[in-house]
């Protein structure tokens, strides 16, 4: 609801000037003269036409008159329209400001970032107030210093201190951090601007939202036309493991945010040096998946980063990781007999360092310290065994069972009690020579099996036989299967590692398992499932925690370091992590140590969230349709300062009507000059 006032209505007392041009019109003072003619009845029709026309253009010419009067004085009266809701402030009012320096601020438009818009925008807010009106400024650090009201003078220069934070905050962060500013001043109303971009991934719960009818809100959107932009979504290894020496695959998935296409091309560069590079055509709305090829040359941590051109949002054109190449798998090989095939098998890679005893010469010390333990044919109840075979276990090793080639099923079920595990004899019978003990080709979509076959072709490979001698009653996940579908491999998690059990044993009269092609692919997953996992390649800063792994032995305090920033963060160490609180201040991209004592125990490669890439906006027509029905939510136009000061001032003390009252009345009168010197 609207209303119309004056701010100087004396002057409509200059109405009665209108009396004026009424009274010149009703007493014509012009004396009439007297023409005598011949034929005067010839001329009757003439003059009467004649005078009806005079009359009209009389009550023309003296309407233009009123309407040329009425307009001036109302000029001089200077109306303006005003709300009758709108909380006016007072002269010792308080304003409230917050500009987003976001890094979606660093888009363009007219050759200009947002936040250069924002800040020549918010510098025009002193001038709709009094010089005795304070200010509080505050962007997305929220920072001590942010209670803090400033004079004219002390606000206008922190806008000259805006820069970028990597800090995102939503509507409702903002909105609490207003309202809990106003509440320490309630003596005095007021108004709150809100500058920004409005991203959608952090305001978008503002379109549902109901301000604090306290404030006067005032949104303020700076956007961009130009809203494509690049931004790496994730990356990851083909395989979990590098091995130096031998070449790797890191794949990339690339987003494009908004509208558009563009090009551009992406660097890969380890340890600061260009090892890849791979060109890409981006479209807004669509994601892309490529590939670089790279080498490690030794066992070591390395630094990586991905780099493109995008601009003008240039803040996420760079993505880190961390690459560790794996160590050796220590392989414990426990036999009855022989063990030659899996001796054989894990002697022929560097990357595994093989132990192998018969279970008559076990090494404990050493056992304890393996990742894989195969056991071949154990039949006996040593619960130290099963005890150390539980240590490595918890620890995230694992461990291979084949079972014996006897009848003693009393020992074999009391050893995997002793593991948790029931097993039972087999019900599958053979009655076609064999044919009922071979494997099924495997499910190739399983994790366990992915990357192992280049041909997943089914229909022309032969599988092994193996001859069940039992079955495991505990369940697990199947990774292979007899013909008829009973278990043939089963993994069962224990601890941090896994079981994995086989329905038959090695032995060559029982089993082809071990001469066949697959047995090499099988045995080395199970190997590389036991790798001790490494650090994740990349954190995020909206990451609450980090767990990381470690093999010291010191108990204390660790520090993240950048440059020579540190930070001690709250941290929980047990069975070799290191869960450490991502702290709120590391809000910067890049590479940060983790430092114990004097030693480096990990790097960690952090990138920004991924809201902050996406700078699809809440339009300005969303806004004012949220807004509307809301006395105290004004959304305003960021076209230029002038127009924008103007709307300022129009908003806070009402709209003034002076310039179209000069204008009508300049009309006016020019309609009178025109019908007297046109209308005959």
């Amino acid at each position: 609801l609207s209303v119309m006032i004056f701010l100087n209505p004396f002057f409509l007392f200059g109405l009665l000037a209108i009396a004026i041009p009424i009274a010149l019109h009703l007493f014509d003072l012009q004396r009439p003269k007297k023409m005598i003619f011949t034929n005067v009845a010839f001329l009757r029709e003439i003059i009467q036409q004649q005078s009806s026309a005079r009359r009209i253009k009389h009550w023309l010419t003296l309407l233009a008159r009123i309407l040329f009067i009425t307009f001036l004085v109302l000029a001089f009266a200077q109306p303006i329209i005003n709300s009758t809701s709108s909380q006016k402030t007072s002269s010792g009012s308080t304003v409230q400001v917050y500009v987003d320096n976001s890094y979606s601020m660093q888009n363009e438009t007219d050759q200009l970032a947002l936040l250069d818009h924002a800040s020549g925008f918010a510098q025009q807010l002193p001038n709709a107030y009094s010089a005795s009106t304070t200010y509080r400024m505050f962007t997305n650090e929220f920072s001590g210093n942010d209670w803090q009201y400033h004079t004219r003078d002390g606000y206008l220069d922190a806008l000259t201190e805006l820069n970028y934070n990597g800090q995102s905050r939503s509507a409702k962060d903002i909105e609490r951090r207003i309202v809990s500013s106003a509440s320490k001043n309630v003596h005095s109303s007021q108004d709150a601007f809100v500058f920004s971009d409005f991203q959608k991934s952090y305001w978008n719960e503002l379109i549902n939202s109901k301000p604090d009818s306290q404030i006067n809100w005032h949104y303020i959107p700076i956007q961009s036309s130009e809203l494509l932009n690049i931004a790496i979504d994730s990356i990851w290894l083909e395989t979990p493991f590098i091995q130096a020496g031998k070449p790797n695959k890191l794949f990339m998935r690339v987003k494009g945010y908004g509208k558009g296409k563009r090009e551009t091309v992406c660097k890969l560069l380890i340890n600061d040096i260009q090892v890849s590079t791979t060109g890409i055509e981006v479209t807004g709305g669509q994601e892309l998946t490529t590939v670089f090829d790279f080498t490690l040359d030794q066992h070591s941590t390395y630094k990586g980063i991905i780099r493109f051109d995008d601009s003008p949002i240039t803040f996420d054109n760079a993505f880190y990781f961390t690459l560790n190449s794996a160590q050796s798998i220590n392989v414990t090989n426990l036999y009855q007999s022989t063990g030659n095939y899996v001796s054989k098998l894990y002697s022929n890679e560097k990357l595994f360092v093989l132990n192998s005893y018969s279970y008559a010469t076990i090494d404990y010390s050493k056992l304890n310290q393996s990742n894989l333990i195969v056991l071949e044919e154990y039949s006996n109840t040593n619960k130290a065994l099963a005890q150390n075979l539980k240590q490595v276990l918890a620890k995230g090793g694992n461990v291979a069972l084949f079972p014996p080639n006897n009848t003693d099923w009393v020992a074999w079920q009391d050893f995997m009690n002793e593991l948790s595990i029931l097993v039972k004899p087999t019900s599958l019978v053979d009655s076609t020579g064999k044919k009922a003990w071979y494997v099924q080709f495997p499910d190739t979509d399983q994790p366990f099996f992915k990357d192992v076959f280049a041909d997943k072709s089914k229909s022309l490979t032969e599988m092994p036989f193996s001859i069940p001698l039992f079955e495991t009653a505990s369940p697990g996940t199947v990774l292979l299967r007899y013909q008829q579908g009973s278990p043939f491999l089963t993994q069962i998690p224990s601890g941090k590692g896994n079981i994995f059990i086989f329905s038959g044993c090695l032995n060559d009269n029982m089993s082809s398992l071990q001469r066949h092609s697959i047995f090499v692919p099988v045995m080395y997953t199970i190997a590389f499932d036991a790798l001790p996992k490494s650090n994740q390649l990349y954190y995020r800063t909206t990451d609450k925690s980090v767990d990381l792994k470690s093999t010291s032995t010191n108990l204390s305090q660790v520090q993240v370091v950048k440059d020579s920033i540190a930070w001690l963060p709250i941290q929980n160490i047990r069975e070799g992590e290191i869960i450490l609180d991502l702290p709120d201040e590391i809000k910067t991209s890049g590479f940060y140590n983790i430092i114990q004592g004097d030693s480096i125990q990990a790097v960690l490669a952090i990138n920004y969230g991924r809201g902050e890439s996406d700078c699809t906006p809440i339009t300005k027509d969303e806004l004012s349709a949220w807004a509307e029905g809301k006395s105290n939510v004004h959304v305003l136009d960021a076209v230029n300062q002038i127009d924008f000061s103007d709307e300022l001032k129009s908003l806070r003390d009402g709209k003034p009507l002076w310039k179209y009252c000069i204008i009508l009345a300049l009309i006016f009168l020019l309609v009178e000059v025109l019908l007297l010197r046109f209308l005959k």
